[in-house]
């Protein structure tokens, strides 16, 4: 059920017995529809019944979401949560507080520790980018500063040796993201699935071929695309009518 708040910009979703925080009026309640409200194989994020992670990392965080969805199907796993945007952090923080073996960090990933000034459209709220320039092209913007670190420093803060799900979708920085993935992680990891805003994701999807399966939903002439990526070892446990599903 979603209700707007009367007293507030925010509005609220009752999702599984949480309410969600959300903007009404940017792409919040789309994020909410495709990650939480389509069921089963149809969710944005679904991911077939051998796919058992327990150490995820969901890069681009954006209000949780996703984090909400992975923690109803993976609940002993561990998540860790990434996004950079201070506003966006704030509702992803209120959405997650409780849940179990959730940690959620106020900065990006990329390919150097540092602080930079980003665009962040007031609009969309999903049109968070470090590329580009700052032009309004036509819409509300403003300018806010968010720190970026690199994805190595932050595994070997943390502790993380080893991942089993990836999910990432950061407007254009994933090759950055994954320039410090090391190899032995990355190898090793179980799935990947996320968006691609760019020709530099298939400089990533060449990286990852050697171990993985892939499949992509691309669309001539548009840049972004979605991706699932399959660690070759998991592929045997698959059925027909999962592989069948990942792109519908």
């Amino acid at each position: 059920m979603i209700r707007q708040l009367p007293t507030s910009s925010l509005a609220r979703l009752h999702w599984s017995g949480r309410d969600l925080l959300y903007r009404s009026g940017t792409r919040d309640p789309f994020v909410l529809y495709q990650v939480l409200l389509r069921s089963g194989k149809k969710a944005e994020y679904y991911l077939p019944r051998t796919v058992r992670p327990k150490i995820i990392l969901d890069i681009g965080s954006n209000i949780g979401a996703s984090i909400v969805y992975f923690h109803r199907r993976f609940p002993d796993a561990k998540i860790f949560g990434f996004e950079p945007h201070p506003d966006t952090f704030r509702i992803l923080k209120e959405n997650v507080g409780g849940l179990r073996g959730v940690a959620v960090f106020n900065y990006g990933l990329g390919a150097t520790d540092q602080r930079i000034a980003v665009r962040a459209d007031n609009v969309r709220f999903g049109g968070f980018t470090t590329h580009g320039s700052f032009r309004d092209r036509g819409r509300p913007a403003t300018i806010v500063e968010c720190e970026v670190r690199r994805l190595d420093h932050v595994l070997g803060e943390t502790g993380i040796a080893k991942v089993d799900l990836i999910k990432i979708d950061c407007e254009g920085a994933e090759a950055d993201v994954f320039s410090t993935l090391p190899d032995e992680i990355l190898n090793h990891c179980q799935w990947i699935v996320g968006e691609f805003h760019d020709h530099t994701g298939f400089e990533v999807l060449a990286r990852l071929a050697p171990h993985f399966h892939l499949d992509l939903k691309k669309k001539m002439f548009r840049r972004q695309f979605r991706f699932h990526a399959c660690n070759i070892s998991k592929m045997l446990e698959l059925s027909r009518s999962d592989l069948d599903a990942l792109q519908h």
